[in-house]
């Protein structure tokens, strides 16, 4: 081989290697690009549909809504992935598993479950949507070679039976783009061969005009015919938009009590409701009935949403997935690709002791872990930010930490305070992408609302904190005692007028009126402060009630997450969670973590900060070879050797 010919082989192998590294961050180096939240490489996704654990294969598979022609939202098919540890993920070589072609999902094959029926075959039901918005139900199932085969369910084959629920047979339905969002199915208390499956409906019943769970019966053990509408499972008067999303119906561990979940559009929030399914008195048909004083709670105090829960047969467990869409404009969209990711996965527990559903990561998380960077004991924690990582350490942007703050005197949190600014209030938390100086930061934090407990006079409520409820009552005391018990209820106003009592999930802003009167709950706040966090996006806080713990008086852990442009948040164990977005522009250099106490007294924290891992699988030898391979070819037939 002459000295040329070497020459310009090495020069291939530079410019190959090159293009490997262009690759590489082209799929791992977009704006804002987190690394262990589950999303395509580019494009628009959200809600988590499926999910399924293949009980012969034992693999994981979930599914989610996806635009597979841009960033943002339409032309909605089903994107694939899967697992075989809840660990590491792979995107299939053809990763659409369901295409919006036929006549009657044309408009989008919307969110659905898939779950095994009584032959133990998968079945997906979706909400198939039709031009003009027309919802309805429709079958899909793998192919009998795939089940009897490698069992990829990377490809859904949709049933001739299409569509076999549909919105006539619905009595009452208001419009026909409100019946959608299945829910697993599950068999009927008073029937042993009839099973049960739940959608979401707005109805005009003999009450008005409001948001109902509704179910359908099908007798066929393979879930692909048969359906009738059976009666609605639950009711709701004081929803805004009187209609729900997303339902998950479902049973825990503890007792073999159901749950509810629900998503609402006005909120853009989740929420779980309690309550006892039971008989109804008159019908005979098993029904939700609510227990007004556990219910509601949020699922999270961020924009996680359309979460799905599934039952795993294999660890016997039952966790959930959510979505977190974007908070900025379309044309930043567009200029970054992508948009939307799905939640860590989190185990759904029920406390028996603070009588409320907390969602944490699941333990297999802990696998992605990459190195231990802090474990530190004991540390006095005081108004000056104590720093524990130096921003530009290990130059990452992906983050584990485990905060235990213990308080020496936690009635520096009492709820009879009056605190007449932020200045005076007690906080205590982490301050996460921060930067050297501790001029820029990000607060993840435990802290009191501003004001006092005597009620205020107010003139309105701004229209950016939406109301939750709104209801008679007769008096200002009685709105607040309501207020105090749900525990969605940050706020309230109370109209002397016409007596109505308004409960908003946001702090309330105070001011002046004669007829209304208005008040906050004193009780701590989990709390996101983004106002010094240099994000383009969305500055606003975000927050929600996070009393102490029972097990926990005199402290309380923070468990967050930082994964670029996605922070979750668990405090105690998942008894209260805060998911937000940040896009920081000079990520790099804001990687810094440090704590902090205000007007708290003498408190002390034991902290552990880790590096994360990506979730996906690294390219097989194999694979990374005939990469190589063709681009050595391409070279050789672009430049003459």
């Amino acid at each position: 081989m002459t000295a040329a010919l070497v020459r310009r082989r090495v020069i291939l192998l530079l410019v190959a290697v090159a293009m490997i590294a262009a690759a590489a961050v082209a799929m791992d180096g977009v704006p804002y690009e987190p690394i262990y939240h589950i999303r395509p490489p580019k494009n628009w996704i959200n809600d988590p549909n499926g999910p399924y654990r293949d009980p012969v294969t034992g693999k994981i598979h979930l599914y989610m809504q996806y635009n597979p022609n841009g960033p943002l939202w339409g032309d909605i098919a089903w994107y694939h992935v899967t697992s075989e540890d809840y660990v590491k993920w792979t995107r299939p070589e053809s990763p659409v598993a369901m295409w919006a072609d036929r006549w009657y999902d044309r408009w989008g094959v919307y969110s659905g479950t898939m779950m095994n029926n009584n032959y133990s075959e998968p079945v997906i039901v979706y909400t198939c949507t039709e031009p003009e918005n027309i919802q309805r139900q429709c079958i899909a199932n793998p192919p009998k070679s795939d089940l009897h085969g490698k069992r990829t369910l990377d490809t859904l084959v949709k049933s001739p039976l299409n569509a076999i629920m549909s919105e006539d047979m619905i009595p009452g339905l208001v419009a026909l783009e409100n019946f959608r969002d299945p829910t697993e199915w599950w068999l009927d208390p008073t029937h042993p061969n009839r099973w049960l499956i739940g959608f979401v409906a707005r109805i005009k019943d003999s009450e008005g005009d409001n948001a109902h769970v509704i179910l359908f019966s099908t007798e066929d053990p393979s879930f692909q015919s048969g359906y009738s509408f059976s009666h609605s499972l639950y009711t709701y008067k004081y929803d805004l938009d009187r209609m729900f999303e997303c339902p998950d119906f479902f049973t825990l561990a503890q007792g073999g009590e159901h749950y509810l979940k629900l998503s609402t559009m006005p909120s853009h929030r989740d929420y779980f409701v309690y309550g006892a399914y039971q008989a109804d008195p008159v019908t005979g048909k098993y029904i939700f009935v609510e227990d007004p004083e556990r219910s509601f709670t949020f699922v999270d105090y961020g924009p996680l949403y359309a979460s799905k829960t599934f039952y795993d047969p294999i660890l016997n467990r039952r966790t959930m997935w959510g979505w977190t869409m974007d908070e900025l404009s379309d044309t930043q969209v567009r200029a970054n690709g992508w948009s939307g990711v799905q939640n860590m996965l989190r185990t759904v527990v029920y406390d028996t002791v603070e009588q409320k559903i907390k969602t944490q990561p699941v333990p297999e998380t802990k696998g992605l872990r990459l190195h231990k960077l802090v474990d530190m004991k004991g540390i006095a924690v005081t108004q000056t930010p104590t720093q524990i990582v130096a921003s530009n350490t290990n130059n990452t942007l992906y983050h584990e930490i485990i905060a235990r703050f213990t308080l020496a005197d936690p009635a520096t949190f009492a709820a009879d305070a009056t605190y007449a600014d932020d200045s005076e209030v007690p906080e205590v938390g982490v301050m996460v992408r921060a930067n050297a100086s501790l001029g820029q930061y990000t607060t993840v934090s435990v802290r009191m609302p501003t004001g006092g407990p005597s009620p205020s006079e107010s003139t309105q409520q701004l229209e950016t904190y939406p109301a939750i409820k709104v209801f008679s009552t007769p008096t200002a005391a009685s709105c607040s005692a309501e207020c105090n018990k749900m525990r969605l209820c940050e706020s309230y106003t109370f109209r002397e007028s016409d007596k109505n009592c308004t409960m908003y999930w946001k702090t309330n802003p105070m001011g002046t009126s004669v007829d209304a009167t208005s008040g906050t709950v004193r009780e701590p706040l989990l709390y996101l402060g983004r106002t010094q966090s240099g994000t383009i996006g969305n500055t606003a806080p975000l927050h929600g009630r996070a009393p102490f713990a029972t097990a926990t008086p005199n402290g309380f852990e923070l468990h967050i997450f930082v994964d670029d442009s996605v922070l979750e948040v668990f405090k105690d164990e998942g008894l209260e969670t805060l998911t937000g977005r940040l896009y920081i522009d000079n990520g790099a250099d804001t990687t810094g973590v440090a704590v902090y106490a205000r007007n708290a007294g003498t408190v002390t924290v034991d902290i552990e900060v880790y590096t994360m891992d990506t979730i996906w699988k690294a390219p097989t030898p194999n694979a990374a070879r005939n990469f190589t391979n063709s681009l050595y070819n391409l070279l050789d037939t672009l430049i003459d050797v």
